[in-house]
C-alpha cells in the first residue's frame, strides 16, 4: 500500500494521508464532483485495514467546505472510526483560525453529525 498524495487546487483540497496513520485534508473543499474526488480518499481508508497502522491520526485543516463535501467529510471520518477496534488510537483533529467562529461551528457540527469526539486546535 502506498500513501495518498493529492495535490491542492482552487477547488480541492491537499490531500496527506500516509500508510503511518497520519491522514491530513488541507485547504478548500468545492469539487466539481464529489464522487470522483473523494472515493479514492474512502477506499483508501478501506484499504489500510490489511495496513493496519498503531494509531491514527485524522486532521481537518479547512479553509472553506461546501454542503456536499460535509457529507463526504462524515462518510470519510465514519470509515476511519470503523478501524477502532484495530488500532490503539484514532484521534481526529478540527484546525482553525483562533477569529474564524464559524469554522469551529463546522467543526463541532462535523463531530456531532459524525458521532465522533474531536480535539480542536487553534492555528
Amino acid at each position: 500500500m502506498e500513501n495518498l498524495i493529492v495535490k491542492q487546487t482552487a477547488e480541492t483540497p491537499e490531500i496527506n494521508f500516509n500508510t503511518g496513520g497520519q491522514l491530513v485534508i488541507k485547504g478548500v473543499s468545492i469539487p466539481e464532483n464529489i464522487t470522483n474526488f473523494y472515493t479514492p480518499v474512502i477506499n483508501w481508508i478501506k484499504d489500510l485495514e490489511s495496513n493496519m497502522p498503531s494509531d491514527i491520526k485524522l486532521v481537518f485543516e479547512i479553509e472553506y467546505i461546501n454542503t456536499s463535501s460535509t457529507r463526504a467529510f462524515i462518510e470519510i471520518i465514519k470509515k476511519v472510526n470503523l478501524l477502532k477496534d484495530k488500532c490503539k488510537t484514532i484521534t481526529i483533529v478540527w484546525r482553525y483560525e483562533a477569529d474564524d467562529e464559524d469554522n469551529l461551528d463546522l467543526g463541532k457540527d462535523l463531530e456531532h453529525s459524525a458521532k465522533s469526539k474531536f480535539e480542536f486546535e487553534i492555528i
